[in-house]
């Protein structure tokens, strides 16, 4: 596996409006649409995949359906283990052999944040970076559970991340933390980190933490839930305000399609069955 170590990286703890058109129905029955359906050239391709580093078959199903879409890196957006026993090598590794960008979740914490360091590269002072894609997309991954450990900490976080979004020249910005803004399942919204990322200029922001695919449009922005990665799937409960769609029955991926003019999200179930779609303009 690569490993991502910061070929682009700006870290430190010290430191929009969207046209938005859904191709799901709010009813949440799968759209036929697909990327091919653009002549449009697509950059990259980004997989996305949460709360997984359990080695199951239903892990192993996903990561095999991400080596289906052959993707330019891994995006995970935390909980790469919960094993005890196991270390990285074989609950990340062994399933993704691609680059990896990784975000850190709290069960990275419970069984030694050191461990997650040593395997990613990263140190307490970096958990928190940019990463830029070839795309031109820059993606800035927060380490939301030392946010919540931490008031100072979290305070940092944000006035780093209003600073990197002001100075990054990318035309598409997602932020990336583990502990979900909003959510309509078991952990519910993060109401610590229910900053508001469209004015600070975001277009996208991807979470995990609960077991759940969802979709979430409030204030302008789009967030994403996308835990079902192979740890055991909790149950959709009363949909938040915004929630376009909560998927509770389905392992799988998203995967990111950036354009010139937009970036499409297709989320897949691990047999490749497209359950939602949306699209955002650059």
């Amino acid at each position: 596996m690569k490993k991502f170590h910061g070929v682009t990286v700006v870290a430190a703890l010290l430191a929009m409006t969207l046209a938005f058109s859904s191709c799901t129905s709010e009813s949440g029955k799968p759209s036929q649409n697909s990327p091919s359906d653009t002549s449009e050239t697509v950059e990259d391709v980004i997989a996305v995949v949460g709360d997984f580093g359990v080695a199951s078959r239903k892990q192993r199903a996903v990561s095999n359906l991400v080596a289906q879409f052959d993707p330019d890196f891994v995006l995970t957006v935390g909980d790469n283990r919960y094993k005890k026993q196991f270390g990285y090598q074989r609950l990340v590794g062994n399933y993704y052999p691609q680059t990896v960008v990784a975000a850190v979740g709290n069960h990275d914490y419970e069984y030694g944040i050191r461990y997650f360091d040593r395997y990613f590269g990263t140190t307490y002072r970096t958990r928190n970076y940019v990463y830029s894609a070839k795309s031109g997309i820059d993606f800035f991954i927060l380490d939301s559970t030392m946010g919540l450990k931490s008031t100072p900490a979290r305070r940092a976080q944000k006035a780093w991340l209003k600073l990197e979004l002001l100075n990054s020249k990318a035309d598409f910005k997602v932020v990336v933390l583990h502990h979900p803004p909003f959510s309509s399942s078991k952990h519910g919204s993060t109401k610590l980190y229910q900053w508001d990322f469209g004015s600070l200029g975001a277009n996208l922001v991807l979470s995990g933490h609960d077991h759940t695919y969802e979709r979430i449009a409030r204030g302008g922005t789009t967030f994403v839930v996308d835990g079902v990665g192979g740890a055991p799937l909790y149950k959709c409960k009363k949909r938040v305000g915004g929630s376009r769609i909560c998927l509770d029955k389905s392992y799988g991926a998203l995967f990111l399609y950036p354009t010139d003019h937009e970036v499409r999200g297709v989320f897949r179930s691990m047999s490749g069955r497209t359950l939602d779609t949306f699209s955002l303009s650059r």
